[in-house]
């Protein structure tokens, strides 16, 4: 995408030029020139213009008016591509102000002076204008005179002050958004052993994200810095693979459990064997076996996993739990930090 934008206008030129005025006594308020191109009319361009045509589809949209006293009146109906330079940092909240600039291109201001009409409005806006980015909030007229190394020439001014409608970011954007982290969160809520699971609810918003992210980015110009979307999209990027980080950590941690509590139970099992060969060596053939209760004792394992304490406090899981148990709430926490940062610094300029 560029920064510009197009527009179709009516531009209404008046001038007076005395060798043009005429006395028909009254007869005519005014004449109607069957051929503009053969009078005299100001240079005037368009300083921003990237593209540009006047319309001529049925006949050339152009009219010219003489009056008794050599005033002039020009309409013409054109079309243009102009240049704006746009401000993306807190988009989609963003406003934006572009600008129309009429001067003279070879006459400079001793020759040729712009002034805005005082007769009523000078820029009118077509009644029912309805644009589906932005809303037209304001629209002001000033002069721009500019100087070059060939003289000082008149200029006209047209801002249009323009605020993007944001609600469809809201409804496409960080509504889902937020609601691809409630699905990672889920995975919090899900057995550790459940490997397979936790991992799909980690990645699919993941790369959900990253589908809305580039959909957004491709609405708007490349640019160099930062904008408030690339602040949400990094953050909610940030507390997906932490997501998917706790899930490899939880997972890990099970795992080297097993594994200890399968060597520790290999360990009891051989020692059980051997303490019960030593026996039989020592006490001898006429010496009865344990009983049941005792080998039971013996061969019967510690207790699984380690319970969470704080303080006098214990949680009825073991440490490896305890990391699903904290991401419940600590992960929520600090989405919820963030939007109380993230909203009002962004809507506070946007207001």
């Amino acid at each position: 995408m560029k920064m510009e934008y197009t527009i179709q206008l009516t531009l209404r030129q008046e001038w007076n030029d005395d060798r043009l005025a005429f006395d028909d006594r009254g007869v005519h308020e005014y004449l109607t020139a069957p051929d503009p191109e053969k009078i005299w009319t100001p240079d005037l361009f368009f300083q921003n213009e990237r593209e540009g045509h006047a319309h001529s589809l049925m006949a050339p949209n152009v009219l010219l008016r003489l009056y008794r006293n050599g005033d002039i009146m020009k309409s013409s109906r054109i079309t243009l591509t102009l240049a704006c330079p746009m401000d993306f940092h807190f988009f989609p909240m963003d406003r934006q102000v572009c600008e129309i600039r009429l001067a003279s291109y070879g006459f400079t201001k001793d020759d040729l002076d712009l002034q805005w009409s005082t007769l009523g409005s000078s820029v009118q806006v077509a009644a029912g204008l309805n644009l589906p980015r932005f809303i037209l909030n304001e629209v002001k007229t000033d002069t721009c005179t500019s100087t070059t190394s060939t003289g000082v020439y008149a200029c006209l001014k047209v801002s249009l002050f323009l605020e993007r409608r944001w609600a469809y970011f809201l409804v496409h954007t960080y509504i889902p958004s937020i609601m691809m982290l409630f699905i990672s969160w889920i995975s919090f809520w899900i057995s550790p052993e459940s490997t397979a699971p936790r991992i799909v609810l980690c990645m699919a918003p993941l790369f959900g994200l990253a589908s809305i992210g580039t959909n957004v980015n491709d609405q708007v110009p490349q640019v160099s810095y930062t904008k408030a979307s690339d602040v949400w999209f990094g953050f909610c990027n940030i507390l997906l693979f932490s997501a998917l980080v706790v899930a490899a950590i939880v997972n890990y941690r099970k795992r080297m459990d097993k594994l200890k509590e399968t060597q520790q139970k290999d360990r009891m099992e051989y020692g059980r064997d051997f303490n019960l060969e030593a026996q039989h060596r020592l006490m001898g053939p006429s010496k009865s076996a344990p009983s049941g209760e005792e080998e039971e004792a013996v061969s019967k394992p510690k207790p699984k996993g380690r319970p969470c304490c704080f303080g006098r406090l214990c949680l009825p899981f073991d440490r490896v739990e305890k990391i699903d148990y904290l991401a419940r709430f600590l992960f929520p926490v600090i989405f919820l930090i963030f939007n109380i940062i993230y909203w009002p610094c962004y809507l506070s300029k946007y207001d």
